[in-house]
């Protein structure tokens, strides 16, 4: 390992960057340095640009791609090796602004339950049941269940905070029947043994396969059922500031975002288990 990327993992750790974050910047920084075959210490901002415009032209990389590799070189020269870039040299791509497809109510129901497998078809209705993310789902244990106080905690979570989220009958329901077959005691969902998480990427093909037998040929992953939960929350009539806090979202800004999907509002106590009762989905 060189030492410039054992400084970098170094921050990296001490400023509290997730484990993907860090795999990411340290990716990114490693093609740098093949492209120009010489480390990334003697690489110019003239060089970064060419970099940059390679990625998006020749390699067709999205706007989210290009945006985390200006993250990653930014994060190198301006903490790790303390030479500032310039803004103006290179620029932070524009996000993209496609608007993902929203899964309706009819086509969460078909997906979930095309799902045969309790275990996957469980995690799918409480990642649809609490807008959870899918790395959240799988590091959930069973004592982040409280049952009493109708909530479950969500620890650690993006940006290394904490949240509660509503647990609700329909989801007490659910887990039920999931805990009387699994009978699990750390992890809520394991994996071989009951001390070993389920991998995020087993959900997410569980997702995708259910998604295919119940031919739904609309574009996105498993990160479509917390789009459509707070959608649907806010068809139900869930304020917005609580949806961001059920979200977990910094600013309200991000939760608004999913206002552009809404073509009605209902009446509702904003359980999505409610919304669906009459599609059978539990």
């Amino acid at each position: 390992m060189s030492i410039l990327r054992q400084q970098m993992i170094e921050l990296m750790v001490l400023k509290g960057f997730a484990p993907n974050t860090q795999k990411s910047y340290l990716h990114h920084i490693n093609q740098l340095a093949k492209y120009f075959h010489q480390s990334p210490a003697t690489i110019n901002e003239n060089q970064l640009k060419q970099y940059l415009l390679h990625c998006h032209q020749v390699k067709h990389w999205s706007a989210s791609s290009c945006r985390q590799f200006v993250h990653a070189a930014r994060f190198l020269f301006d903490k790790v090796l303390e030479r500032p870039l310039s803004k103006a040299k290179l620029p932070m791509p524009k996000r993209d602004q496609k608007i993902p497809e929203l899964l309706s109510y009819e086509e969460v129901t078909r997906i979930i339950s095309c799902c045969s497998d309790l275990r996957f078809r469980t995690g799918l209705k409480l990642a649809y049941g609490t807008g959870m993310r899918v790395g959240e789902v799988v590091k959930l244990r069973v004592r982040d269940l409280d049952g009493e106080r109708n909530v479950i905690r969500i620890l650690n979570a993006k940006g290394k905070k904490d949240r509660e989220v509503d647990f609700t009958n329909g989801l007490k329901k659910v887990l039920r029947t999931y805990w009387r077959e699994y009978r699990p005691i750390s992890w809520l969902f394991y994996s071989r043994t009951p001390q070993t998480p389920l991998a995020r990427s087993s959900l997410q093909k569980a997702f995708t396969a259910a998604k295919l037998k119940a031919e739904v040929h609309k574009v996105g992953g498993i990160h479509g059922l917390r789009h459509a939960y707070a959608t649907h929350q806010l068809e139900g009539g869930m304020p917005l500031p609580q949806l961001q806090q059920e979200l977990g979202h910094a600013h309200v800004s991000t939760t608004l975002r999913y206002t552009r999907w809404i073509r009605c509002q209902f009446n509702g106590k904003g359980d999505t288990f409610d919304l669906l009762k009459r599609h059978q989905l539990t």
